[in-house]
């Protein structure tokens, strides 16, 4: 391929240049057939310097180096971070599988919730009445008609979990007149006949955030369902 030519138009500084550009364009092969170029050719630097175009690229060969070392390691920590949750939950659903009676339940839940997920408070609301024979000491079952329910209905119905900020009314229902800034955790538990939610809060408004993944969280809230389902009075069709 020759150079374009335009008949009666001045050859100016700007023209050759496009007709460089075109040229490397239509034979992107060019400089690997002729490697002596690019150690001649040079390349203004942001340091002001001039560096050869072999050395450019060997310097954004090492930028692109260093960036997928940085992901592959984010990669890693994730998959060791997912790798721990996984044998806290684990290891709470064993113990909740253990524990002897609504009571023990509940409190297994908030010491693990607390030790391993950075609970600050721990909210269990089962919006059912209680079998157990000593049910008048377990304020986790507030009763199927219990007001505190409707703050909770639309994340009932998605049968889903949350993670970041409350809404107003959670707030008002779990900390009454008490300030709340931070951040929560809603797990939402569905049982034969009742449902209910246990909340993880932290006082740091960023520790749980809304983006976070629900895979591990949804495991927990079904082991935790069918730990609790045997104490649950029938008082609605299953």
């Amino acid at each position: 391929m020759t150079p374009t030519s335009h008949p009666g138009v001045p050859r100016t500084g700007a023209l050759i240049e496009r007709e460089v550009i075109d040229f490397l364009r239509a034979n992107p092969a060019f400089l690997d057939q002729h490697p002596q170029l690019l150690s001649q050719l040079s390349i203004p630097h942001a340091s002001g310097d001039a560096v050869s175009l072999l050395d450019r690229q060997v310097a954004i060969l090492r930028e692109e180096n260093s960036r997928l070392k940085r992901q592959f390691e984010d990669l890693i920590r994730h998959a060791r971070h997912n790798e721990q949750l996984t044998h806290k939950i684990q290891s709470l659903v064993l113990t909740l599988m253990n524990a002897v009676g609504p009571q023990a339940i509940f409190v297994s839940l908030e010491r693990s919730l607390r030790a391993d997920f950075a609970a600050d408070r721990v909210f269990s609301l089962i919006f059912a009445d209680t079998a157990a024979v000593d049910g008048g000491n377990l304020a986790q079952f507030v009763g199927a008609t219990a007001a505190a329910r409707t703050p909770f209905a639309q994340i009932l119905s998605a049968r889903t979990s949350s993670c970041g900020a409350l809404e107003p009314a959670q707030r008002k229902v779990l900390f009454g007149a008490d300030e709340f800034h931070g951040s929560a955790v809603v797990m939402t538990l569905h049982g034969k006949g009742w449902d209910g939610v246990v909340v993880t809060a932290n006082n740091d408004a960023a520790h749980y955030q809304a983006g976070m993944g629900t895979e591990f969280l949804n495991y927990l809230r079904e082991s935790l369902a069918l730990v609790i389902d045997p104490w649950v009075q029938r008082t609605r069709p299953a």
